[in-house]
């Protein structure tokens, strides 16, 4: 369901150890999967995501778990360490960093916006993420309180509300995603 109508390269799958691994062919490809696999892990879960944009090189593994290297690897391996690094240092909600090419003003937007997203996302409690996993994923609000066992008016109440924001900033990002995808 996270990697749903994202087009990913590579799906994501688990690599070396607690890791997973993924190749979108967008940046808004990524920001959607990672906000979708926050919504949906279980209550009190939580994981850190690095973004990188670059090259990518497989170099050994089999179709189920490729190893790979190449620029876009080492900038994600490097944005999760800051993101480790954030949070020890007491913004336990920053959950994802983004480490692109050379453009540095780009970088610092992406990484201010998803700041952002994971202090809202860090906000939700359990019922609240589901309801918005559904949302993001497409279902209509009486498919999504009938699956979470809430009325549609509860639904409903937290779209226009405490979910009004994350959902516009979904919309927006699934755009940018679809439109570069069409350039391509």
């Amino acid at each position: 369901m996270a990697s749903q109508g994202l087009g990913l390269l590579a799906k994501p799958y688990a690599s070396v150890g607690d890791e997973f691994q993924s190749v979108a062919p967008t940046l808004g490809g990524a920001l959607v999967l990672t906000e979708r696999v926050q919504l949906l892990l279980p209550d009190g879960l939580m994981l850190r995501y690095g973004i990188g944009e670059g090259e990518i090189q497989n170099i050994g593994g089999d179709a189920a778990r490729v190893l790979q290297d190449g620029s876009a690897w080492w900038r994600a391996r490097e944005a999760i360490d800051h993101a480790h690094e954030v949070q020890d240092a007491g913004a336990e909600y920053l959950l994802t960093c983004y480490r692109g090419g050379s453009d540095e003003e780009e970088q610092a937007l992406v990484n201010a916006l998803l700041t952002l997203r994971d202090h809202s996302l860090a906000g939700l409690g359990g019922r609240q993420r589901r309801m918005l996993a559904g949302l993001t994923s497409g279902q209509t609000q009486a498919r999504v309180a009938a699956e979470i066992g809430v009325s549609q008016a509860a639904v409903s109440q937290f779209v226009v509300s405490k979910g009004a924001a994350l959902l516009a900033a979904h919309r927006l990002l699934v755009v940018a995603a679809a439109t570069v995808e069409a350039e391509r």
